[in-house]
């Protein structure tokens, strides 16, 4: 019973979706979150701990990261949506009864003075002069679609319908309304002839041949067999359990959240930088705003201008080893030869 609010299918995806979450908080927080970090089977508890709890918003772990932040927040999202739908999917099938009539039988209708409702005025006759009903307590209805205006407004309790009728009625009306078969039943329509016609021989017979080929009750199944719908409420009191098609949309926003971060980690990993996201977005703003100015500078001019800069910081340490005795004015002339 506490299963079948939800297929095996939805039971299958949401564990999986909770062992990805809690794989995706434990990656993001086991670095740099002491309470995740420590032995495996500590990191692992801690993580199932963690995900478990939140089903019941009983967490009380903190969270370092950010991007973790977002991760529990979505799941979140997507936990109190399921146990919204478990709620209401269980109380509906501990609550809800199958539609019945609130009039036991013809005899129920008489001893309560009840009025009851009749289109043709042969029906009606028929009520009054051979169920004995009373004249007052009959109402006559003059098409079909007065029936519900007056079964709502309870001015009629029932109503007697010829039986194709009452299959056309109660499948239109079939989450409203509902039916009991008559004990009484006739042979079926009559077909009159003028007294002498050469066709009613012909034609009693066509329709003892569609009879007894079964064309008239294949007929009947496909014109006043009660819709999917109508049959489903006739024959089951219990609601639809929900699907994966219910939540397809959360659970793929869960798994698109958590995916993301875990890309994003593995990406500061692979490339460590002391820049955060924000610094990276206006860097590289920065960088479309000159090339729209003029074209960027070339790896080769960065590196050759940082080797310019090297040079000139270093060039001043140089010139201070040079000694001033090494110029050529700090020599005394040489004295001329005399041949």
């Amino acid at each position: 019973m506490f299963v079948e609010p939800f297929t095996w299918g939805l039971w299958v995806v949401t564990g999986a979706i909770l062992m990805y979450t809690t794989f995706t908080v434990w990656f993001l927080e086991h670095q740099s979150n002491p309470e995740f970090s420590g032995p495996w089977k500590n990191q692992i508890s801690t993580a199932l701990w963690f995900t478990f709890s939140s089903l019941f918003f009983a967490h009380r772990e903190k969270i370092n990261r950010n991007d973790t932040r977002l991760v529990i927040l979505v799941w979140l999202f997507v936990v109190m949506i399921l146990a919204s739908s478990y709620t209401a999917s269980l109380s509906s099938m501990l609550t809800v009864q199958q539609l019945r009539p609130n009039v036991a039988d013809i005899e129920w209708l008489k001893n309560h003075n009840l009025k009851i409702g009749c289109q043709y005025k042969f029906i009606c006759e028929y009520v009054e002069n051979v169920l004995n009903f009373k004249s007052d307590n009959i109402v006559k209805i003059s098409y079909d679609y007065m029936y519900p205006e007056e079964f709502k407004s309870k001015y009629i309790a029932a109503a007697f319908l010829e039986l194709p009728y009452a299959k056309v009625f109660l499948n239109k009306y079939c989450n409203e309304f509902t039916g009991t078969m008559a004990s009484t039943k006739y042979g079926g329509f009559g077909f009159a002839f003028q007294k002498g016609s050469p066709i009613a021989g012909d034609f009693s017979k066509a329709i003892l041949q569609l009879s007894e080929n079964g064309d008239l009750k294949s007929l009947e199944d496909e014109w006043l067999t009660p819709s999917h719908e109508c049959s489903t409420n006739k024959t089951s009191n219990k609601p639809n359990s929900l699907s994966i098609k219910s939540f397809g949309f959360l659970y793929l926003l869960s798994f698109s959240t958590s995916t993301i971060c875990l890309l994003l980690s593995l990406i500061r990993w692979r490339d460590p930088c002391n820049e955060s996201i924000w610094q990276k977005v206006v860097r590289l703003v920065r960088y479309f705003h000159i090339k729209n100015r003029g074209s960027p500078p070339t790896p080769a001019d960065i590196s050759s201008t940082n080797e310019g800069i090297s040079d000139a910081n270093e060039s001043p340490s140089r010139l201070d080893f040079i000694s001033n005795s090494n110029s050529p004015e700090s020599h005394p002339p040489l004295p001329a030869s005399i041949n």
